[in-house]
């Protein structure tokens, strides 16, 4: 439940409707909730229906300009003796809007604005004390990032020479046995296998140069 039709409550309307959250909203009149509600979503209810079925929300925000406590322990006690769920107040108004002793009523969790904005501090600077770890952590993956990189480029070079040297031996141990004018079976894969040593020797060099010169 959203209590308040102001720019604070504006602004928390703005947030649930972002997260696809629904909601209830109330104002001292039905006429200026049912106002905010078609502009800022939420279902508008009376004001003189909150506090008797205040049992019914998990969560409110409470974000009014009143110079008085809206919600107090006498209002809201008896009605929450029989919750068997916790209700959170969010009191982001300006002065505060809820009674501290509204705290002390079991089930009850309260937060005020100073008390919201400093755990958003804390949060934010506990994120900020993360970055250097995670900069470290990027820093020692960078030069295997980078090597993998280098091999990806010289992979390619190095396949293209394979299948160029490849074709060739193929070609001049066609040409070989036409020339030996060779038929026998065995000594024609005795040669073949020649050629593939010798090829494979000689492409080894510059292969593993490339691959080194990746790493």
């Amino acid at each position: 439940m959203l209590i308040g039709t102001g720019e604070a409550a504006a602004r928390v309307a703005k947030t649930l409707n972002r997260k696809g959250y629904s909601f209830d909203v109330t104002s001292m009149t039905m006429e200026r909730a049912t106002g905010f509600s078609k502009l800022m979503g939420g279902t508008p209810i009376n004001f003189d229906d909150v506090f008797p079925g205040f049992d019914k929300f998990d969560i409110v925000f409470v974000a009014t300009t009143a110079d008085y406590f809206l919600i107090t322990y006498e209002k809201i006690n008896r009605v929450l003796g029989n919750k068997k769920t916790g209700v959170l107040i969010l009191d982001v108004s300006d002065p505060r809007a809820v009674g501290e002793k509204v705290s002390t009523i079991p089930g009850i969790k309260l937060m005020f604005r100073d008390q919201i904005i400093e755990m958003v501090e804390e949060n934010e600077t506990i994120r900020m004390n993360k970055v250097p770890n995670v900069e470290k952590m990027i820093a020692k993956e960078v030069p295997i990032i980078e090597a993998t990189m280098k091999r990806l480029d010289a992979e390619p070079i190095v396949r293209d020479v394979l299948t160029t040297v490849e074709d060739i031996r193929k070609k001049e141990l066609e040409k070989a046995l036409e020339m030996l004018g060779e038929t026998d079976e065995n000594k024609i894969k005795i040669i073949e296998e020649l050629t593939k040593t010798v090829v494979e020797s000689i492409v080894s060099v510059p292969s593993k140069k490339a691959a080194e010169k990746s790493d």
